[in-house]
């Protein structure tokens, strides 16, 4: 029976006793776990029997399921208490509900950082039927992310060091490079990585406070999620796992701003303006798009442009309205009723149709586009031996040459004088502001630098205003230092504006040796941006440093925008903006018929017809569906609250209630799931798992079940499977072979392994309880080799039989825990001469007389069996001849792309029953010993069978290979007479035709 049957029968008997418990009153010890407050408002007197009845409904359903008296006596208590030791968690403070459902009126999350905002009431009403087209707009939705309330009077920037009402004391990090600043986050190069899947990284991770993943880095897959419904046609991601994607990429904006110019531009659509008194001005716009003309199947495209709110940016079915397809609607009833599929909270009495004028358009492509930048003004100091303040550094006259040397790196030096690109705010007309500067384009982005040696210097003025005015306007600023220079600290910089620091010290200055240290300061309200600074933190000057640079100084004016200060001052300009719309540019008042009739002659209203829910689509929707879920975080130990946001290209997870994208993965890249009473398991990548847990309102699995038929429907995973394999003795046979990512290469037929479903392309992601992406494939053969009876969780294969995959390099070097590998770009940038070099080596390594020239041609030579040992097989390598070199021995990444560019032929899917019956293979079966770690003489037998069994394979390829000879052969025989006789009757015709 399906995991989804049982859900839907548990349901089922959840729903019973939720009934029996409205008329039944039940006295259960125990009380609620700590968490927030109930979602939609805040707990009273009133809802505490609500909760108390919730919370012995879910003892009473994990009675149910589990069989456990204690479920029901423990009630509320932690999910630790109930949770088996088997389940792969770590012990948490939430409350846990079986097969990944949590009651939503206990919101269990522990939130990595220290934002104390309460969790908003802001909630789309119908998550499943409102597809959104980004991450802001689906953290817009459910109200996620900062609430700009006014700007504050106490200082930010550098000058919020100074401060005598900033209590924090910095993070306390410093090196030769960058000192502890008060205010500051210090960034200087062994950071670790936020990474939310289980894995080889998280597997033996300590458990880590909130406090201390403050300065922790996001996945750089994380920081790239934007777009989660592509409407411009451009391809967003590749085919390989998230580790060989460039982790030098620059982090986007909010590039869903552009949904207007795409869909709504140049097509039939409607603008709706007015004032609300809560919520401020709003601008609503709609329009209607045929996805499909033969199914007859349209969406409405909406955006929802509120004061103070993010933009929502949404499409909702046509086949979800109340009124019947193909009949004609009137555009307010119609407007009205999407209103209250998407924003209910928006009263449809204050909104009126816009005049029709491009102005109308203009403007509103203006507030919609307004947070992208594309020009970027930077500061640059230079401070000398022996300095370490603003002052000092500011009043350095003169450049040096190690200056000039990484100024010249960094971009190009211009004349201002007639200079046409992106000024950054200097004089190209009068050489007041100095007569060169530094300019560098970078993937579309302009640069201008404020170089303090460049900028004018006043002997008579020690602050030299002339210089500050620009640099200490910039949100960037990077420190040079010469070698002797003291640590910087942002405390010695007065400003409102330099919230970034990026400090770089040069070494082994003018040579052809020369290399540079990284450091990064930022203000405590900039949140944490991308690339990463590396270990060690020395680059050496080249192409790789130069991008990588510069992608993070635009990384970080786009945090900087991103703080508390510059949101509210961008909030309030996008406030002003809808203000002047809507009253300059609404249209007349229109009748509203019997209604405003009623009301103003009958002292009445007509009453509305009352309007039906929404109906279900059947429909997939290329936007992101939403689910408020609970997530083990497994690099902090902890439970996050989360927002699911799942598209048919991008599943993400945004934190609550900061907004936050922490999690990103391409559908592609989902591999399976499986639900058990820990929660909802979804593997990816390479096998690496994601834990999550649903919320739920009516202590049912409608909220799981509806989430697995979107996996079903936008991924080509498939739901796991339990296979549990038993052998009498531990020197009997498994029956199958497998690599070390859980990929079955081959099954014996008719064997244990196959008597049990197991097929060759099955993937397993589990075994005994351990994630198979946490296991090396030593520890999977000692597993296998000393157990008796093994629990395998098995996805099945494609339909093909192909194996499913997240990354499509089956020999990608991920698995085996490497990150320093070559991805597309940079492999497509190495020098010519290097795969030269590399393919000549190769060339030597591999036989010249053999029939494929890769290495690994054949399946004994691809992966290990589960009857012999590493050891065994490299005695297997030396002593026969002409052996081809094994792929799993080569670890390096010039091995990993000769594998890639040599792929191994395809396998049979199994063995012939005359091979399986033939003397050899029952010789096989009685000699074989099943334990990896047996005598030296039972592994010598081992070997020997080995050896005769392909012995035998290779004859009878053989012999297939030369009766195959032999008919080609005969068939080139005949095409040569059949050649002769057409060449001989071409003459004859010649001549009668000469003769003629």
């Amino acid at each position: 029976m399906s995991s989804t049957t049982s859900s839907v029968r548990s349901a089922n008997r959840t729903r019973s006793l939720c009934h029996h418990l409205h008329h039944q009153p039940l006295l259960v010890s125990g009380s609620s776990s700590s968490g927030s407050p109930p979602i939609g408002g805040s707990m009273d007197e009133g809802s505490s029997a609500s909760t108390s009845s919730s919370a012995t409904a879910r003892a009473l359903d994990m009675f149910n399921r589990r069989g456990s008296v204690l479920a029901v006596v423990i009630a509320g208590n932690t999910a630790a208490d109930v949770l088996p030791p088997s389940a792969g968690i770590p012990n948490t403070s939430a409350v846990s509900s079986s097969s990944g459902v949590i009651s939503a009126d206990q919101p269990s999350s522990t939130n990595s950082d220290n934002d104390t905002e309460p969790f908003n009431e802001w909630r789309p009403p119908f998550p499943r039927l409102t597809a959104y087209q980004d991450c802001l707009s689906l953290a817009g939705a459910w109200g996620l992310g900062m609430h700009p309330n006014g700007l504050d009077d106490k200082p930010t920037g550098a000058s919020q060091a100074q401060s005598p009402s900033e209590d924090d004391s910095g993070d306390g990090k410093c090196n030769e490079l960058l000192a502890s600043c008060p205010a500051f986050r210090n960034e200087l190069g062994w950071e670790p990585t936020r990474r939310f899947a289980l894995s080889r990284h998280t597997f033996d991770m300590a458990q880590t406070d909130a406090h201390e993943c403050e300065t922790w880095m996001r996945e750089h897959s994380a920081s790239e999620a934007g777009i989660l419904e592509d409407v411009s046609n451009v391809y967003l991601g590749g085919r390989l796992c998230a580790a060989r994607q460039p982790k030098t990429v620059i982090e986007p904006q909010d590039i869903g701003s552009y949904y207007y110019r795409h869909c709504f531009i140049s097509k039939n659509h409607i603008e709706y303006l007015g004032m609300d008194e809560i919520l401020g001005p709003i601008s609503v716009s709609m329009v209607r798009e045929i996805v499909d003309r033969k199914e007859s199947y349209s969406i409405y495209r909406m955006i929802v442009r509120i004061s103070d709110q993010k933009t929502i940016r949404v499409a909702v079915p046509e086949e979800a309205l109340s009124t019947p397809e193909g009949t004609d609607r009137a555009t307010r009833p119609l407007m009205r009723e999407l209103l209250e599929i998407v924003c209910p909270k928006i009263s449809f009495g204050t909104l009126r149709p816009s005049i029709q004028s491009p102005r109308v358009e203009e403007l509103i492509m203006k507030i919609d586009e307004q947070p992208i930048y594309t020009r970027y003004k930077v500061g640059i100091m230079l401070c000398k031996n022996g300095q370490s303040t603003e002052e000092q550094m500011y009043n350095n006259e003169e450049s040096t040459p190690s200056f000039d040397e990484f100024l010249d790196f960094l971009g190009q030096r211009v004349t201002l004088k007639g200079f046409e690109a992106y000024k950054g705010g200097l004089d190209t007309r009068g050489d007041t502001t100095g007569t060169h500067s530094i300019y560098s384009e970078y993937q579309a982005h302009e640069i201008m630098f404020h170089v303090s040696t460049l900028l004018p210097f006043t002997p008579s003025n020690r602050q030299q205003l002339s210089r500050k005015r620009h640099i200490g306007n910039d949100m960037v600023t990077i420190v040079f230092q010469e070698p002797g220079a003291l640590p910087f600290s942002p405390i010695t910089v007065r400003s409102h504006f330099q919230h970034v620091f990026i400090i770089v010290r040069v070494h082994n200055e003018c040579s052809e040796n020369v290399t540079y240290s990284v450091a990064v300061s930022r203000s405590k309200d900039v949140p944490p941006f991308g690339p990463p600074v590396p270990k060690g933190a020395c680059f050496s000057k080249c192409a790789e440093f130069h991008d990588w640079l510069l992608t993070k100084i635009i990384n970080a004016e786009n945090a900087v925008h991103r703080s508390k200060k510059f949101a509210t001052m961008a909030a309030r300009t996008r406030r002003e903006a809808l203000r002047d719309l809507v009253e300059n540019y609404v249209g007349p008042h229109q009748n509203e018929g019997a209604s405003k009739i009623a009301s103003r002659f009958l002292g009445g209203s007509v009453k509305r017809k009352e309007r039906h829910n929404p109906k279900p689509t059947n429909h997939v929707l290329r936007g992101a569906l939403s689910w408020l879920v609970d997530v083990h975080d497994y690099s902090t130990n902890q439970r996050v609250s989360c927002v699911l946001g799942v598209a048919q290209d991008w599943i993400v997870l945004l934190e609550r209630p900061s907004g936050t994208v922490l999690f990103s993965t391409p559908t592609h890249s989902i591999i399976g799931w499986a639900s058990s009473d820990t929660g909802l398991k979804l593997y990816y990548d390479h096998g690496d798992q994601l834990l999550l847990r649903c919320y739920s309102e009516t202590c049912t699995d409608s909220e799981l079940n509806e989430l697995i038929r979107r996996l079903e429907n936008v991924t080509k995973g498939d739901e796991a499977k339990e296979v549990v394999l038993r052998r009498l003795k531990t020197t009997d046979h498994w029956g199958f072979h497998v690599q070390d990512e859980g990929v079955v290469t081959d099954v014996e037929m008719y064997q244990l392994a196959w008597k049990a479903g197991i097929r060759q392309g099955s993937r397993i992601v589990e075994m005994d309880s351990m994630p198979i992406s946490t296991l090396s494939f030593d520890k999977i053969c000692d597993q296998l080799a000393v157990s008796e009876c093994v629990r395998l969780l098995m996805i099945s294969p494609s339909s093909d039989g192909s194996p499913r995959r997240g990354c499509e390099d089956p020999n990608c070097p991920a698995v085996k825990g490497i990150e320093q590998m070559l991805t597309p770009d940079a492999f497509a940038k190495q020098p010519i001469t290097r795969y030269h070099e590399m393919f000549r080596q190769k060339k030597l390594e591999y036989p010249t007389n053999s029939a494929s020239s890769s290495p690994a041609s054949s399946f004994d030579e691809r992966t290990f069996s589960f009857t012999a040992n590493k050891k065994s097989l490299e005695q297997r390598a030396n002593n026969i001849p002409n052996n081809r070199p094994s792929t799993l021995s080569s670890a390096s990444v010039h091995d990993n792309m000769c594998t890639l560019l040599n792929p191994p032929k395809c396998l049979n899917r199994a063995q012939s029953d005359e091979q399986l019956r033939s003397p050899l293979m029952d010789e096989l079966n009685r000699k074989a010993p099943l334990s990896a770690r047996e005598s030296t003489n039972e592994r010598e037998s081992s070997e020997l069978v080995r050896i005769q069994t392909h012995l035998e394979r290779t004859v009878q390829e053989k012999r297939a290979l030369e009766m195959l000879a032999q008919q080609l052969r005969k068939q080139l025989i005949q095409e040569r007479q059949a050649h002769d006789n057409t060449k001989r009757e071409m003459e004859r015709l010649k001549k009668l035709y000469e003769k003629k």
